[in-house]
C-alpha cells in the first residue's frame, strides 16, 4: 500500500521547505470538490474552472493562516467567496443604467468594497470550521436555520443566537484588519 501523506504533512512541506509538489498534491486531491462547488454557484465550465484556479492561488498565498481544519473545506469556502464577488460584480454590471444623464459608478467606491469584501473573506477564514459551515450553508447555500438545526443537532434559536454571535465576530475582526490596513 502507497504512503498517502495527510494534508497537514503536506501543508508543512510547503510552509517549511517550499514545496510545490506538495501543493500540487492538495490540489490534485480537491481541485474536483473545489470546482464543483464553483460550478453550482457560477453555472459556467470557464467561469468556474477560474474560480478554482483563483482559489487555489488565494489558499496557497494564505497558506499560514491555515489553522489545520479541513484543508479541502478551506478551499472551498475560499472558492465560495471568489465566486460570489464575481457574481457581484457581474450583477452591478449587469444593472448599471444606460441612462446618459445618470453620474458614471464611482470607481472609490467600488474599490472601497472591494477591500471590505476581501477582509470579509480574510475573517471568514479565520473562524472555526463549525462557525464556518454555518456561514457557508446559512448564506452560501441557503439554508434553512431548521434544516441547519437539525443538521448539528441544536435547536433554530441555538442557531440564530450563533449565526448572530459569528456575525459580531466577523465585524470586529473586518473592523480589526481594515483599521490595522489603513
Amino acid at each position: 500500500m502507497a504512503f498517502r501523506p495527510t494534508d497537514i504533512e503536506l501543508i508543512r512541506e510547503v510552509l517549511q521547505d517550499g514545496n510545490a509538489r506538495a501543493f500540487e498534491t492538495l490540489m490534485k486531491r480537491y481541485t474536483s470538490s473545489v470546482y464543483g462547488a464553483a460550478m453550482r454557484l457560477m453555472k459556467d465550465e470557464d467561469d468556474a474552472q477560474e474560480v478554482t484556479q483563483m482559489a487555489f492561488i488565494q489558499a496557497y498565498r494564505q497558506l499560514d493562516s491555515w489553522r489545520g481544519e479541513n484543508f479541502g473545506s478551506w478551499v472551498t469556502i475560499i472558492a465560495n467567496h471568489i465566486a460570489l464577488r464575481m457574481l457581484e460584480k457581474e450583477k452591478r454590471r449587469q444593472t448599471e443604467p444606460l441612462d446618459e444623464n445618470t453620474d458614471p459608478p464611482n470607481e472609490e467606491y467600488n474599490e472601497q468594497r472591494e477591500l471590505q469584501l476581501q477582509a470579509l473573506e480574510n475573517a471568514i477564514t479565520r473562524l472555526s470550521e463549525d462557525e464556518r459551515q454555518i456561514i457557508q450553508w446559512h448564506y452560501y447555500e441557503g439554508v434553512s436555520l431548521q434544516t441547519i438545526a437539525q443538521r448539528i443537532g441544536q435547536t433554530e434559536n441555538n442557531i440564530k443566537v450563533r449565526i448572530f454571535r459569528i456575525r459580531e465576530k466577523l465585524k470586529k475582526k473586518i473592523e480589526n484588519e481594515y483599521t490595522n490596513d489603513r
